[in-house]
């Protein structure tokens, strides 16, 4: 099924939350003066405008970067909203996918590897990346396509971040991805790795996650509430799991909470949205 299209959903509260997290890896994991690689399973388009009759239409994009932009509630020294502002130049009704935050922290010595099956969205995205030559864009389903590519080779990064982030709109990725982050971290475990899920009212990403963690004893976890679950019709959450990079990374101490979010549970995690 190749139904799910970003474009609708760009800049929501979930895309912000993801993106906060994801910045705040790339710039924990920048700090070693060594080359890494970033790893996406699901890239999309990597770019969006939130004026596009498909933003407009769910008004996720009002509900999300929107209001938090307007009233404040989001740190200025939060890294998303470096590269959101650099993203975005003199247009601010720009708004980046994970691949073009991706491609604003990295270095030149880093490499990005963005896998996208729905072909209308990988043609949007090999644009983007034309003239790129440290980034491999590839039309396919990268939690097919990455396993076969790891490790990485002798000429590329031994250290690196994958990010995995599906659009569910199959039960069964659910059940899935538990066994496909245990062959990544297999072959590659010197790879750190997020995977987003949404949180909904049939509560289906809570069983994922509990057999994630029955494999991973290290595993952290990062979720963005603003709704009851019973009180939802779609999302009522959002929430990140992760390995290989530090709690402190993830969640600064000075991260102030905006009060249109409330932190859910975490995994040995006191500080989180």
């Amino acid at each position: 099924m190749l139904s799910y299209q970003h474009m609708y959903h760009a800049g929501s509260l979930a895309d912000v939350h993801k993106h906060i997290l994801l910045a705040r890896a790339l710039t924990h994991m920048t700090r070693d003066s060594s080359p890494m690689l970033y790893a996406e399973t699901h890239s999309g388009r990597g770019r969006y405008n939130l004026d596009a009759p498909e933003a407009q239409k769910t008004g996720e994009a009002a509900a999300g970067i929107d209001t938090l932009l307007r009233d404040k509630r989001l740190d200025p020294d939060e890294p998303f909203l470096t590269a959101l502002r650099r993203f975005q130049g003199q247009n601010k009704r720009l708004y980046p996918g994970s691949p073009s935050i991706a491609a604003k922290m990295l270095r030149r010595e880093d490499m990005l590897w963005l896998w996208e099956l729905h072909p209308r969205e990988h043609a949007v995205l090999q644009r983007l990346f034309a003239r790129e030559r440290r980034t491999q864009v590839f039309n396919a389903d990268g939690t097919l396509g990455l396993p076969m590519r790891l490790p990485p080779k002798a000429a590329t990064p031994k250290r690196g971040l994958i990010l995995i982030d599906p659009s569910y709109e199959l039960k069964g990725e659910y059940e899935t991805l538990p066994s496909f982050i245990r062959r990544l971290r297999q072959r590659w475990p010197q790879g750190a790795g997020m995977l987003w899920y949404p949180m909904l009212p049939a509560l289906r990403h809570e069983a994922m996650v509990a057999a994630i963690r029955d494999n991973h004893n290290d595993l952290q976890q990062h979720e963005a509430i603003w709704s009851e679950p019973y009180a939802a019709r779609g999302l009522y959450g959002s929430g990140v799991v992760y390995w290989g990079l530090s709690v402190k990374a993830m969640s600064p101490p000075t991260f102030t909470i905006p009060s249109l979010l409330h932190s859910g549970a975490s995994l040995g995690d006191p500080a989180s949205l």
